[in-house]
């Protein structure tokens, strides 16, 4: 592989550790790229009728630095939560969960067919005046990630350990249904098996297929 190449994969990657955030996932951070592109989407034409709905006394660059603050919260949120999140719905994983709880000094290991994971977040903010909210303005944080080879390591109803063959994600943010910043097909690789220093407990809820395919 020549150097572009490599400066290429590298820049359309990222390495799954066990804190990488969303915010890690996007490449976003406070006063750099999440606050240009989202100022730059907030004055788009799309969102003529949005600022129609906002008062005039309130300034529309605090309602940016509002969405941008706000998105940066959501952009810590753990990706491996997200992902044990879409986890518990696939009933064959959770018999599994239930087996490690059943046999809490045993090391289950879980290998889950190939699938895809639609997470999405609903962050919002709200637009006061005079003590009142008057406006609320929504937006939606979405990542849709397809799995293939997945091993996953039980123990005591929690997540210990992970090995993935391969990874690839697509972001979204939009913001009053208007798509704001994408990020479009990427790799989200895992060097080896990884053991975690904390295990992620997986809580016991409705149980059905995951979303996309399996096979």
């Amino acid at each position: 592989m020549t150097k572009p190449e490599e400066e290429s994969t590298k820049k359309d990657s990222a390495v799954l550790t066990e804190d990488l955030s969303l915010g890690d996932l996007f490449s976003l951070v406070k006063g750099g790229e999440v606050e240009t592109d989202l100022k730059a989407g907030l004055g788009a034409e799309e969102l003529t009728e949005l600022r129609k709905k906002v008062p005039k006394v309130i300034s529309w660059s605090s309602i940016q630095e509002g969405v941008t603050d706000s998105l940066e919260e959501t952009m810590h949120v753990s990706v491996l939560a997200l992902l044990a999140n879409g986890w518990k719905h696939y009933s064959k994983f959770m018999e599994d969960v239930r087996r490690s709880r059943g046999s809490p000094e045993t090391e289950i290991v879980s290998v889950l067919a190939d699938h895809s994971i639609h997470s999405t977040l609903h962050p919002h903010v709200d637009v006061r005046l005079g003590g009142k909210t008057v406006h609320e303005i929504a937006f939606d944080v979405g990542l849709v990630t397809t799995i293939r080879g997945l091993v996953l390591g039980l123990k005591k109803g929690e997540i210990v350990s992970i090995e993935l063959g391969e990874c690839e994600w697509t972001g979204k943010i939009a913001v009053a249904e208007v798509d704001v910043l994408e990020r479009k097909l990427k790799k989200l690789t895992l060097p080896g098996h990884l053991r975690l220093q904390h295990g992620i407990p997986i809580p016991f809820g409705r149980e059905g297929a995951l979303s996309g395919s399996e096979s």
